[in-house]
């Protein structure tokens, strides 16, 4: 019996030699199609911009005192398992939480890291998305002001990491290149809606991290 299994056995581990290729293909495919999938939906949550707390709209071009950045709690006080740090871009007066995953409920709150993505401080893109709000101020409203050359900084409690703008583009929402790392760089990305009320695009910040801009807290 065991002479007549292993012709049977060579045969079956020459089919699967064969196929393996294109069965590794295939499993690599669907993975980067469920990535896709999951940023595209992260970038049509962009859309769903929130009403603003007294129920108006403010225009962009009349500015209102923006929401005070949130104080620091207390040391002894519970950390949100969704934080993942703070946001600081100086130039538009920005200050705000980042909390993990681009979900309609967390962006209705604060700014979002995309799923899937890099870290802060590591090789690869930290994609950050935020809606564009209709308030002067608030959220990723005042996105659109960044330049090449500007500083986004970015606090996960233990080091700080100062990124430097290289590129602004707009790009349509089905574009999640923009969310891919080039392998060799620590990159950052903000993701927000274009132009306000619409959102036929995406206006993209990319940035990168020089070696000794990290400093610890």
């Amino acid at each position: 019996m065991k002479i007549r299994i292993w012709p049977f056995a060579l045969i079956v581990a020459g089919i699967l030699i064969f196929f393996y290729p294109k069965l590794s293909e295939t499993y690599d495919n669907y993975q980067q199609q469920k990535l896709i999938q999951e940023w595209q939906a992260s970038f049509q949550n962009i859309d769903l911009d929130e009403p603003d707390q007294d129920g108006t709209e403010e225009q962009a071009d009349a500015p209102v005192e923006s929401d005070p950045a949130p104080e620091a709690p207390p040391g002894n006080a519970e950390k949100d398992d969704r934080l993942e740090g703070m946001l600081h871009i100086e130039k538009i007066d920005l200050n705000l939480p980042i909390l993990h995953g681009a979900t309609q409920e967390n962006m209705k709150t604060t700014l979002a890291s995309i799923d899937n993505t890099g870290q802060a401080g590591q090789i690869g893109n930290y994609a950050i998305a935020g809606h564009r709000n209709r308030t002067y101020g608030r959220n990723f409203n005042r996105l659109d002001e960044m330049e090449e050359g500007d500083t986004i900084e970015v606090d996960n409690g233990e080091h700080k990491y100062t990124y430097t703008v290289v590129e602004k583009l707009y790009v349509k929402p089905d574009e999640v290149w923009v969310l891919e790392g080039n392998g060799k760089d620590k990159e950052i990305t903000l993701v927000t809606c274009h132009p306000m009320g619409k959102s036929t695009h995406r206006l993209i910040i990319k940035g990168k991290m020089l070696e000794d801009s990290s400093a610890a807290s």
